[in-house]
């Protein structure tokens, strides 16, 4: 009876067991391509394919863009032609006398020192400022703020000669401004001061010049600044 007893048992063990499920294995996790952790291939990490199957893409920031190539826009320097000047995409003439030298403020993107032709009387300087398409402020702004640095010599507010015409498709406005002058950072204004000034706009943004010393000595350059403006052209 005891063997019987335990031969049912071991049957009904048997028979148990043949017809329970077999347990599934657990299922891999397929690493994801957009999960930092995920291992890279040898020819990821070289940018060299290791296959010509298709990989998963992985979404990556957008680069900036460069709205003109650097090489493009030519800046004037030391050893540049003496008798041109190249700025914002913009090229114009100048005397080989007015020189280069390097921008001694912020904001100043060239600089020449223009030297007095009378003994006695000091130099000026012509100064540019370049500042992109919808940078800089509002052209009208930009006026405003260089006749508030201007004075009468009797104190009163300047009065300012603009004018507006076209050179070779470019929009220009000349400034020309006299008196007491007081700029950034001046303690107090200096006496005899001119300035012929221009804004130059074109597609790609604003060009801001400056001829700005003693009246004299910017009054004996006018006709090559007036040279200078009206010979403006695009960069070739």
């Amino acid at each position: 009876m005891p063997c019987a007893l335990a031969f049912a048992v071991l049957l009904a063990c048997t028979v148990g067991c043949e017809r329970a499920p077999a347990p599934k294995p657990p299922t891999p996790i397929a690493p994801s391509a957009k999960n930092p952790r995920a291992p890279q291939s040898s020819g990821a990490q070289t940018g060299l394919a290791q296959s010509n199957s298709p990989q998963p893409s992985v979404e990556q920031p957008s680069a900036p863009k460069e709205a003109t190539p650097a090489a493009a826009v030519r800046v004037s320097s030391a050893t540049s032609d003496p008798k041109l000047i190249e700025i914002g995409g913009l090229v114009m003439p100048k005397p080989v006398t007015w020189q280069w030298q390097a921008p001694t403020m912020q904001f100043r993107a060239l600089q020449y020192a223009v030297p007095a032709k009378t003994a006695g009387t000091s130099d000026a300087e012509l100064v540019f400022s370049v500042f992109a398409a919808g940078d800089g402020g509002p052209m009208d702004a930009n006026v405003k703020r260089w006749i508030s640095q201007f004075r009468a010599d009797d104190g009163s507010p300047a009065e300012a000669v603009i004018t507006d015409s076209t050179v070779n498709g470019i929009a220009v406005k000349t400034i020309e401004l006299a008196g007491l002058y007081q700029g950034m950072g001046q303690a107090a204004p200096r006496p005899g001061i001119r300035q012929l000034g221009a804004m130059l706009r074109t597609a790609d943004g604003t060009v801001f010049i400056r001829l700005i010393g003693p009246s004299a000595t910017v009054e004996s350059w006018r006709s090559e600044f007036d040279a200078m403006i009206g010979g403006v052209h695009p960069q070739p």
